[in-house]
């Protein structure tokens, strides 16, 4: 598991500085920065649990955020788009890899605690 963490504490990381160029950083930025925080506590062999489901209740108030732009990339079958520049008739682009990042983080926000309840740690 502890290399299961190093991953997610550089990918969380990495994404937690991308953001600092959004024009809204301040949420994406503490969000990928705590769930990188998580990791590293994780590698280290500490959890909290109550600081997770904080960390897990941002993730997934993003992904609510961002849920309708994802669903209109979806429905405008536009999918090379999410590789491209941000354009203002394509704010859809944005959501959706938004929503796509949280979705990570939530995926290992949820691994990590079934790991734990399964270990008896959580």
């Amino acid at each position: 598991m502890k290399f299961v963490h190093a991953v997610a504490v550089l990918l969380f990381l990495t994404m937690a500085v991308i953001q600092l160029n959004d024009p809204d950083p301040l949420y994406w930025f503490t969000v990928y920065a705590a769930v990188a925080g998580l990791a590293g506590s994780g590698f280290v062999g500490k959890h909290s649990a109550p600081v997770s489901r904080i960390a897990l209740g941002m993730v997934l108030a993003g992904l609510l955020m961002s849920a309708p732009g994802a669903v209109d990339y979806m429905a405008a079958q536009d999918y090379s788009s999410i590789y491209g520049q941000m354009m203002a008739e394509k704010p859809y682009v944005e959501a959706a890899r938004e929503f796509g990042g949280l979705a990570i983080a939530a995926l290992y926000l949820l691994l990590v605690e079934r790991w734990m309840l399964s270990a008896g740690r959580a």
